[in-house]
């Protein structure tokens, strides 16, 4: 009988980087069209990058990841900008889960972590899904989020364009 170590959802440190910079790529090289550059940068960039995303620029920044045993499995990024007018709201980004873990509750588990950080930081949380990914869409809905509309062509893989639609998670809504 094997044993499958438990999940574990934590704050990346920098130690972290070779980990996230490995799963990062495997998720673009899977599916280039959700994601905002492409593998070759990210790996010519390395582990140097990885680490200034892990440390952020603003003080609520963070990557999160989900740990199985001490394997990293899902990552998820946290972005507040710099601008006054603008730290109100922050974006959700670099969200990847390995194949061997979906289906279950990991992404859930991670995104969960991402919303409850998000709250204590910010008033409105906002990311990208890419048009015609149903089940990422069925997913972000299912966890309370809204749309506000679609960026057009926000995406250019191998010459295609790719329209992305825009996350909304207003926790000063009163159903948030």
């Amino acid at each position: 009988m094997t044993t499958v170590a438990p999940l574990a959802i934590r704050q990346l440190v920098e130690a972290d980087a070779p980990a996230f910079l490995a799963l990062r790529v495997a998720g673009i090289l899977e599916n280039p069209s959700y994601f905002g550059s492409p593998a070759a940068e990210e790996e010519a960039a390395g582990v140097a990058l990885f680490e200034s995303r892990i440390r952020g620029s603003q003080e609520a920044d963070a990557v999160f990841g989900a740990f199985r045993g001490d394997a990293l499995v899902a990552i998820a990024g946290f972005f507040r900008p710099a601008s006054g007018t603008m730290k109100h709201r922050a974006t959700l980004w670099g969200v990847y889960v390995a194949p061997e873990e979906r289906g279950g509750d990991t992404a859930e588990r991670l995104i969960r972590r991402v919303i409850d950080h998000a709250r204590e930081h910010v008033d409105v949380l906002t990311g990208h899904v890419t048009v015609g990914n149903a089940r990422a869409r069925r997913f972000y809905v299912r966890l309370g989020f809204g749309f506000s509309g679609v960026e057009h062509k926000n995406l250019k893989v191998d010459g295609r364009h790719y329209d992305q639609e825009i996350l909304v998670m207003d926790f000063t809504a009163p159903s948030a």
